[in-house]
Formats: C-alpha cells, structure tokens, sequence
C-alpha cells in the first residue's frame, strides 16, 4: 500500500475508537514507520535484494511487539500499516509475520506446484509445508524476483499498491476523518477533541521531534534509493550513513524525551516490566522445548527411513 494510505487509514483508525488528537497522530506516525525498512542504511542493494529484507525486518510480531513497548498507540500504527501490506499480491511483496524465526526454516515438504518432495535434506529439521510459487516470485518486485525455490514466508493477497483497493482506503478514510473533523467543529457531534489545548507541550515537542525523524529518514532514503538504483550495486556512500543515523537518533530522541517528559507512561511501563520479562521468557522457552522435542523426533524418523516433521 501507499505510504499516505498507511497514515491516513491509522489516523481514521485513531480518531474512531480514540477521539484524542495526540493519540490520532502517534497512530498515524506509527502507520509510516514500518517502511523504514527499506534499502535506506547500511545495506547494498545486492545484500538488501539477496535476503529479502522490506517488508520482513519491521513488518512483523516481534517489531510490533516491541513497538507495543514503547508506545501502545505506535504499535497499533504499525500493525495496521503491516496488516494492509498483508492483503497485497506478491509483486507488491506481501508481509513476512513471523521474521526472524520463519528464516530458521530452509525446505519445504511441497514443491511450488503443489508435489510432495521426496529427497529432503536429513541435516534440515524445519520445514515448511511448500515452496514460494515460482510464478508468483516472476511477477514480483525486483529484491524479490529469486527464482531458488525457498520456503514460502509471507503471505499475500489480492490488492495492488497504488491499485484500486490501495486508492479506495485513502479516499475513503481521508473523507471520514474530514467528516469526523467538521462534526467536531461544528459541534453536531465531538468525534475529535479539537480544543486548543488538545496536545500539551509535552507531547508535541516529542512528536514533532521524531516525525521529523521518520520524515527524514523516508524522505532522505527514498532520493538515496532511486539514485542508487542507477548504479551498480555497492555499499550506501557514507553521507547517506550518517543521515540514517541522525535520522534514527531524531526517532530515538522523540521516545526518550517523550518518556523523559511523561513520567507517568515511564510509571505504567515499570509497573508492567516484570510481567512483559516472564511472557517473553515463557514464549521463548516454549518455543525452544517444541522445536527441540519436534526436531528430535524428526531425526529419529528420517533415520528409520521415514518423513521428518514439518513445523
């Protein structure tokens, strides 16, 4: 989907079932930051290509997650940005859920056409039920055109960005919060907070801040990633390193001074610490047990001439 489709559908989110315009702007501000990850930083184009990182690296549970972390309303943002990428076809790439961990995973038990394989690899204990469709890669973008057969990550969907779908959301959100808007000014019904003290001192300095830093770093990339598409492939020439870098200093400055500024959320955060640690402890410990007991028992079976077990 398009990046201004992403912010205007968060921020319709935000005002339906939020009404507050700080919370409308931290939704839609988290709506534009998954797309950082883009062949912006340190990465060349062949690496950044090669291991298929947008729409993996932070469009994913664990990013939201820790996003969630930070600030609720950011990770709310970004799981709506990530969840219309989900429904896109795979030219447009799809959305990779479950990156890191879906990279442990090297086979696949079907082929791209549906075939049970029948030599599989005794040294790979993870695999997933089928290939990426061969057909589907041809038609997609250039970081993802890679013929090898490989495990299928992501998911997709039917929508084109810029498509019509893409087109009808962005139209369709921006007339309702307009709507929702003059509703609220006009005082036939307060949707939206728009008194003049809406957003105090401590907030908008936070924000402006590290919009300024997603801005930055979107804007910045994408001139840096259309000039270097002409060229070819090499490492990101220091300047655009160093804008990165200022760019995600200006995103961290923004949360830390946000904290710094509301004490509270810093209160609630230390409050919840402990129970965050466990569930984390608890996912990643489960997790270790299963696949431990499931590649196990894997490798028993392919040694009395069996199938493995497809995770």
């Amino acid at each position: 989907m398009n990046f201004t489709t992403h912010v205007m559908f968060g921020m319709l989110i935000g005002a339906l079932f939020f009404g507050k315009l700080e919370i409308i702007l931290l939704v839609g501000i988290g709506a534009a930051i998954p797309d950082i990850d883009r062949e912006y930083g340190f990465f060349s184009r062949d690496v950044f290509r090669k291991h298929q990182l947008h729409r993996a690296i932070c469009h994913n549970f664990v990013f939201l997650g820790i996003l969630y972390l930070i600030n609720p309303f950011l990770g709310l943002g970004a799981f709506l940005h990530t969840l219309l990428d989900a429904v896109t076809t795979a030219k447009d790439r799809g959305v990779e859920w479950l990156y890191p961990f879906s990279r442990l995973v090297k086979k696949a038990v079907y082929d791209h056409q549906g075939k049970r394989i029948t030599e599989l690899d005794p040294k790979t204990r993870i695999f997933m039920y089928q290939n990426d469709p061969v057909e589907l890669t041809r038609k997609s973008a250039e970081d993802l055109k890679d013929y090898t057969p490989r495990p299928w990550r992501r998911s997709y969907g039917p929508a084109l960005s810029g498509g019509i779908l893409d087109m009808g959301i962005f139209a369709g959100s921006a007339a309702l919060l307009l709507l929702m808007v003059a509703l609220s000014e006009f005082g036939v019904r307060n949707f939206i907070d728009l008194s003049s003290n809406a957003i105090g001192f401590n907030s908008s300095v936070p924000l402006f801040i590290g919009s300024l830093g997603i801005v930055q770093l979107l804007v910045l990339g994408e001139i840096k990633r259309h000039k270097e598409a002409k060229r070819a492939s090499r490492d990101p020439p220091m300047l655009y390193k160093i804008t990165y870098f200022l760019s995600l200093s200006l995103i961290a400055s923004g949360i830390i001074l946000g904290a710094y500024l509301n004490p509270s959320s810093i209160i609630v955060f230390a409050g919840n610490l402990p129970y965050i640690v466990a569930g984390i402890l608890v996912v990643f410990v489960v997790a270790f047990i299963v696949l431990k007991i499931y590649s196990n028992k894997s490798a028993s079976r392919m040694r009395n001439g069996g199938q493995p077990y497809s995770v």
